[in-house]
């Protein structure tokens, strides 16, 4: 059996917390990035899929560390898994929005796991979207993500 452990990385550093809720209109604890941990590794996506050692990600130390459950999946079968999905999370297909780390870190989990990270991540994008604020930045922030993928 090997543990499986979320690690959640404020990319914020604090400001989402203290100042989301006038800015925003809403509050959010922190801007989430996640990584997936497991056999001593920890599985990230950003411009593919990387991994380092556990917390030794270039996001530095996690502000939140929890554990998903354990898993009987082999190492073997997981590498598989992320060779065969290579596609899938690759730099092109990357998507602030849409198709961002948290999603990665999801299908993860669901692979090892039979279910995903806690949806109050996966769904944060949504929740700032759905804020005034986001509504008025959500098409800026579309022709961004657009020009990234010329």
């Amino acid at each position: 059996m090997f543990e499986v452990i979320l690690h959640q990385y404020d990319l914020s550093q604090g400001m989402a917390a203290q100042m989301s809720q006038q800015l925003v209109g809403k509050y959010f604890e922190g801007i989430w990035h996640t990584g997936i941990c497991v056999y001593n590794k920890e599985y990230y996506y950003g411009g593919g899929v990387s991994y380092d050692r556990m917390g030794q990600t270039p996001f530095g130390k996690p502000t939140k560390v929890i554990s998903l459950g354990f898993t009987d999946i082999p190492e073997e079968l997981f590498m598989d898994f992320l060779r065969e999905a290579r596609g899938e999370w690759s730099m092109e297909k990357y998507h602030v929005f849409e198709h961002n780390c948290n999603h990665f870190t999801n299908a993860a989990a669901d692979f090892l796991l039979g279910e995903g990270i806690p949806s109050e991540i996966v769904n944060q994008p949504n929740e700032f979207l759905s804020t005034p604020l986001g509504t008025m930045l959500a098409p800026m922030m579309q022709g961004m993500q657009d020009n990234l993928k010329v």
